[in-house]
């Protein structure tokens, strides 16, 4: 019949449609590459041990950190106590024979960093009575700067360390906005932390029967740097191959980076031997001192150390040859004289700060017993269960 030849039509063509899609390969499925093992680390199945926290767990770790942080800021604060320091402010001392502030005289003279004028030269000396006993310590003289932004951005980021390392003496963009002078000729070194570099001169008398010049203090400059940036970090480039050759000093600088740390007639060249500074160019230890900046606006570094000799109690004269500038931006300098412990220098605010966690561990501690007693209850009580019976 007519329907029955319909059907078998369709069903002739449904097969040969089915026979033809059977023939085409499907695509493969991709491979989850990112899926984890099936691993008990990988899957996080393995055993874990969860603390309950319990008064009988709790009270135990807030008494014993207590004491802990007790013991440490004691032990932190004794040694800080410890140090023996003399803090001396310079900034505004006066001329030798005359009444006229020094500080007065170099921010009229020019507007730089480091004196450059053949007339703005100040020398102040000034008596100060040492009463710390110092006796046969050995001794560490710092000078330091307040209000001195050295982490400003700008600033920090103005160097070029290659050229620190004797890699290249011609500088790079980080130098900015001291690369070249106005001749194209590069600085060396280069860049705003360089330029600024602190030449104040300090010297050291001990006053004998009323002589206070002769019996100078011998203040050393060896070893005041770090030794990973004095063995690692600065090396002077080959001086015979070219060396400094094709380089100018930098604008604030009276002499040229090769005569760094070289003895010198002219007065106001502060970095020479004849001032206890050691070592020429880039590995003089006053220059690396100085490069590395430091993170507060008030800070000190490590100008000599009195070693070998002794120091003791009475009346001491010191020599400053003041060119380094800070009345502009409101600053102060002073000279520091300080001991170390096996902690370091002075510092009781970490002391300060652990005994100060210490006692709120413990009144923790206490505030977490009273109330335990006052309204504690047993630990899995079932009186205090809820049951939704809705």
């Amino acid at each position: 019949s007519l329907a029955s030849s319909v059907f078998r039509r369709e069903e002739t063509h449904t097969h040969t449609r089915a026979h033809t899609t059977t023939d085409k390969k499907m695509p493969a499925e991709p491979a989850l590459s990112k899926r984890p093992s099936n691993s008990r680390f990988k899957q996080q199945k393995l055993p874990a041990w969860r603390p309950i926290l319990t008064p009988r767990t709790v009270l135990p770790t807030f008494f014993a950190t207590g004491i802990v942080f007790l013991a440490v800021g004691i032990a932190l604060l004794t040694a800080s106590n410890s140090v023996k320091e003399v803090v001396i402010n310079y900034t505004h001392c006066t001329q030798t024979g005359t009444s006229n502030s020094c500080a007065d005289l170099i921010t009229a003279a020019n507007n730089q960093f480091v004196n450059t004028s053949a007339t703005a030269v100040c020398v102040c000396d000034f008596n100060v009575t040492l009463d710390k006993g110092f006796d046969n310590d050995d001794v560490y003289v710092y000078y330091a700067l307040e209000n001195y932004y050295q982490n400003h951005r700008r600033y920090v980021k103005s160097r070029w360390d290659p050229q620190l390392h004797g890699l290249d003496i011609r500088g790079g963009p980080d130098c900015d906005p001291l690369r070249t002078d106005d001749a194209g000729f590069p600085f060396a070194p280069c860049g705003l932390v360089a330029n600024s570099f602190f030449n104040d001169t300090i010297e050291m008398f001990k006053c004998v029967a009323g002589d206070c010049t002769t019996n100078k203090v011998t203040l050393r400059g060896d070893g005041i740097a770090w030794s990973s940036d004095r063995d690692t970090k600065f090396r002077n480039p080959d001086f015979t191959n070219p060396g400094f050759a094709g380089t100018v000093k930098p604008r604030s600088w009276p002499v040229t980076i090769d005569k760094v740390g070289v003895a010198s007639a002219d007065p106001k060249v502060a970095w020479t031997p004849a001032y206890g500074s050691s070592g020429v160019g880039y590995e003089n230890e006053d220059f690396i001192v100085w490069m590395r900046t430091a993170a507060l606006p008030n800070f000190r570094k490590l100008y000599r150390k009195i070693q070998g000799q002794s120091l003791p109690d009475g009346l001491y004269r010191f020599k400053i040859q003041y060119q380094y500038p800070v009345t502009q931006f409101s600053g102060e300098k002073k000279i520091v004289l300080t001991t170390l412990s096996w902690m370091g220098g002075r510092n009781p605010f970490l002391g300060a700060c652990y005994i100060v966690v210490a006692c709120v561990c413990l009144l923790v501690g206490v505030l977490f017993v009273i109330f335990q007693k006052q309204k504690g209850r047993q630990l899995g009580d079932a009186r205090f269960l809820k049951w939704d019976r809705d």
